[in-house]
């Protein structure tokens, strides 16, 4: 049976992600004894490089972050510090030969150096989508910042792997924002705020952008450095919403079958994790009848036909509990 990251376990080193928060924190003044209150993460484990951490220590790491940062750009200026990282799990992706290979990569270790989100990838006609989705479960506020930081290191990852400007679409699921500025000064005016989903989405020519930094050797030997990483499972949220997109039949029962757990031990294990089953369910089921309907302008009937529903109006209400509104408002 296969081991998923969970909660608790402690799989990530201070590299990536803890370094260039705590390097942010400490050149605005704030001290590290502050900023590592209540993480359950002290000042030599940073030193350490044998030490590891869990996805619930980074994740109340940002929290602190966050709070004691005070300011609308720090989600951003974290996010494009990431690129920056000398780790050899980061140069590997940075030093792609190209933005496809650089993405390929990124996606083998997102767990260890994206670990708070995970993307579902589609390509059609010309374009490139990415539907992203927390790894874990966390409140409205966090979950919107986590996405701001991502969102700000794919946009420096882009400008940084390609050798043309890249444009990106960004979608949010949260309120346009009073702080409107910093997110179009660090990810530009192609911004949409209140949509059904968290969305990047460009032109997949910018797949085939060579990399104005790329190195051969130094690419492969950071390739091979951190081989390690791809041993890494994905998360246990990520692999339960995997299950759940890709199979219709995906009764809770059913899942917690293939979970090899009993329903009332896989209820348990989700709750660990901070959500829910019928939440994971209906957040796939959202995600793909958005794709399907929105991009790939399929037909009610064989969108309801792909989610198992086998009566139209009962899609329909479903659609609008998802989302807010029906099938025929989202094509207009």
């Amino acid at each position: 049976m296969q081991q998923y990251i969970s909660l608790d376990d402690k799989y990530l080193s201070a590299e990536g992600m803890i370094t260039a928060l705590v390097e942010l924190a400490q050149g605005r003044g704030i001290p590290l004894h502050k900023l590592l209150r209540g993480t359950g993460i002290f000042e030599q484990d940073l030193y350490d490089l044998s030490q590891r951490f869990s996805l619930s220590q980074l994740l109340a790491l940002i929290s602190q972050f966050k709070a004691l940062m005070k300011s609308n750009d720090s989600g951003f200026l974290l996010g494009h510090q990431l690129v920056n990282d000398v780790s050899p799990a980061v140069q590997s992706v940075r030093l792609s030969p190209s933005l496809g290979m650089a993405l390929k990569q990124l996606q083998q270790i997102c767990t260890v150096i994206a670990p708070l989100l995970f993307t579902r990838r589609h390509i059609f006609k010309d374009d490139l989508y990415l539907y992203l989705q927390p790894s874990i479960g966390m409140d409205e506020s966090l979950k919107n910042y986590c996405f701001e930081i991502y969102s700000a290191a794919l946009m420096s990852l882009l400008k940084r792997v390609c050798n043309v400007y890249p444009h990106c679409y960004f979608d949010f699921t949260c309120k346009r924002p009073r702080h409107i500025q910093e997110y179009e000064q660090h990810l530009g005016l192609r911004i949409r705020f209140e949509q059904p989903y968290t969305r990047w989405h460009f032109n997949k020519q910018l797949l085939k952008c060579t990399n104005p930094e790329a190195s051969q050797l130094r690419w492969q030997q950071c390739i091979a450095q951190s081989e390690l990483h791809k041993n890494v499972s994905q998360s246990f949220v990520e692999a339960v919403c995997l299950r759940i997109y890709r199979d219709k039949n995906n009764s809770l029962a059913n899942s917690a079958e293939h979970f090899a757990m009993s329903s009332a031990t896989f209820k348990r294990k989700l709750k660990q994790h901070g959500v829910s089953y019928s939440q994971l369910q209906d957040e796939q089921n959202k995600l793909k009848a958005l794709h399907l309907l929105g991009v790939c302008q399929q037909g009610n009937e064989r969108v309801a036909d792909r989610l198992a529903f086998y009566d139209i109006p009962n899609f329909r209400r479903a659609f609008k509990r998802w989302t807010g509104i029906t099938p025929s408002q989202l094509k207009i």
